[in-house]
């Protein structure tokens, strides 16, 4: 199988370095990720004329690996592009260090980068494990073994035109899986403001994205069972339409 890696938290990241690896022994992998981290880029795309500069590096044997100075989405885009010889049969994001769930989906520049991959038609997958000392690579080859024996059920149920985001939690023993649903809920961010002496107010996100209120658990979604020890595969659909607010709009007379 030909596979592109991405990731959010940079080309060298031992997450992507793990997983790379693991899977170069049974199939054709190819990184295609950011040369730095750039976490909470969602699904961006470089368009204001700034050139992307993408480089090459020899430092994975059997594996062809590039970092592009831009965002996730960017990468997987120009990979497809221009920097692969063949359309992959799968792309894989991650291993991300924190885990992607509930609504963080929709900054999280891992689980887009694999959406911007599904968007092309090709199958796609979003990893995320929660690793405190995220530069050992040995903490994620667990995690990567358990991707590489279990591609053939990821691979398979991969929707058309989506993507499984695969979480796994804390204290992961391997034997336990959940298929679920996103958590729905409101993110509880906390910004600290100050002002410079010239007058000007400045901010920083101190809990960025990672807080959910505690009636979120109470829906069973991916965030509950990911408490319980479960690793959980959520598949995503491209397609965000409300389909009854359509329905709601039309009986109100409103042409569409």
């Amino acid at each position: 199988m030909k596979i592109l890696i991405t990731n959010e938290a940079g080309c060298f990241h031992p997450g992507l370095v793990a997983l790379a690896k693991e899977l170069a022994k049974d199939h054709r992998v190819c990184v295609v990720a950011p040369l730095n981290r750039l976490s909470g880029a969602g699904h961006s795309l470089t368009t204001d004329q700034r050139p992307l500069h993408a480089q090459q590096w020899f430092v994975l044997d059997s594996v062809k690996m590039w970092s592009v100075d831009g965002t996730p989405c960017d990468c997987v885009a120009l990979a497809l592009d221009k920097l692969l010889l063949d359309k992959p049969d799968l792309v894989i994001s991650g291993i991300d260090p924190v885990n992607n769930r509930g609504n963080m989906i929709y900054t999280s520049g891992v689980v887009s980068a694999a959406l911007e991959g599904a968007i092309q038609g090709i199958k796609s997958i979003a990893i995320s494990a929660p690793v405190a000392e995220d530069k050992k690579e040995k903490l994620y080859r667990p995690y990567a073994k358990w991707v590489a024996r279990k591609l053939r059920y990821l691979v398979e149920n991969t929707p058309d035109f989506g993507v499984l985001n695969v979480n796994f939690p804390p204290k992961f023993k391997g034997n336990k899986i959940m298929p679920t649903k996103l958590t729905d809920g409101l993110l509880e961010n906390d910004y600290e403001i100050e002002v410079n002496p010239f007058g000007s107010t400045y901010a920083w996100l101190k809990s960025p994205l990672m807080e959910f209120g505690l009636e979120a658990y109470g829906q069973q979604g991916d965030l509950y069972w990911l408490k319980q020890g479960y690793i959980t595969i959520t598949p995503l659909k491209l397609d965000l339409l409300k389909g009854e607010a359509v329905a709601d709009l039309q009986k109100a007379g409103i042409k569409l």
